[in-house]
């Protein structure tokens, strides 16, 4: 049985198609003759000219850290060949002047955009200042079910892929898990089953406040992006923070709701902005918002 967290995160890779490449050996590039000159200082290796610097290598890493040397070394190793064989394919990519084609120019535009849009995003993340500890003890205080009366509720969960509205309107008379399966089997919805944890802590609260009001055994089927779960509760454990652990974890929950806040606020401001100024092929143009009805009489 497949267990998952209260809470799935989803992050944003950028996939490069060398992969496969990335296991040849490294030691078939050399080139005999007079060796170059070995690089030194924040300069860790050369490819045809390029420079890999320090920098470099850190962000490949992406964060990644050991505290045993031997470990740490072999992560830095690994992402200077991941680095040495994305550069040689590049090359190989350029002297065919691939990087002159109308694709290229398209997917770079598309690469830099969405590098710059993260970039605007963790700057404002960061602008976001930190709750005062008087903030956090408030917070800790006026929200007892989160912190002192804390409890985690176990939950049978099946999760599957948002299926058409018709056939998840059908799902609303169903009382049972097993009727849910049975249900989503006949109308050939894949789906797998589990179990998930419900805390009051990381979990959006107004989800939260319409389980815990539920009858007792009642089946819950919410939708999240294109996934959908059918939850039915299996236990409930206490699970009480007090002290320095409740203050600690209500400056970290305030954090959040305040980083998602301005950063959802600023991200609307500037997009409503830019979208002012857009002008639309005739052919493409979104519809126009229909006229506010008039009222009776």
């Amino acid at each position: 049985m497949r267990r998952w967290g209260a809470q799935e995160v989803m992050k944003n890779f950028v996939v490069v198609g060398v992969a496969g490449i990335a296991a040849l050996s490294l030691g078939a590039c050399r080139i005999p003759g007079m060796k170059p000159k070995a690089p030194t200082g924040q300069v860790v290796a050369t490819v045809n000219g390029h420079e890999i610097t320090q920098l470099d290598l850190q962000a490949e890493m992406a964060g990644a850290n050991a505290t045993d040397p031997k470990v740490l070394k072999a992560l830095q190793q690994r992402a200077l060949e991941t680095i040495i064989t994305r550069d040689i394919v590049a090359d190989a990519a350029r002297k065919q002047k691939l990087d002159k084609t109308p694709e290229f120019a398209i997917q770079q535009k598309r690469a830099t955009d969405n590098l710059l849009a993260q970039l605007l995003e963790q700057k404002l993340v960061a602008a976001v200042p930190a709750p005062s500890d008087d903030e956090a003890q408030r917070y800790v205080t006026d929200h007892p079910e989160m912190f002192a009366q804390r409890k985690v509720y176990q939950l049978d969960t099946i999760r599957f892929a948002s299926p058409a509205p018709a056939v998840l309107n059908g799902m609303q008379p169903l009382n049972t898990m097993a009727e849910v399966d049975t249900y989503l089997t006949a109308n050939h919805v894949p789906h797998d089953r589990g179990t998930a944890n419900l805390d009051p802590l990381t979990s959006d609260p107004q989800l939260v406040e319409k389980f815990t009001k539920l009858p007792a055994g009642a089946v819950f089927i919410y939708g999240n992006g294109g996934t959908s779960y059918a939850n039915q509760l299996k236990e409930v454990h206490d699970a009480p923070i007090t002290g320095p652990n409740a203050q600690k974890a209500a400056q970290a929950l305030l954090k959040r709701q305040r980083t998602q806040l301005a950063v959802s606020r600023q991200l609307r401001q500037e997009v409503t902005q830019g979208a002012a100024k857009v002008q639309y092929n005739p052919a493409y143009a979104p519809p126009k918002p229909a006229a506010p009805a008039k009222p009776a009489g």
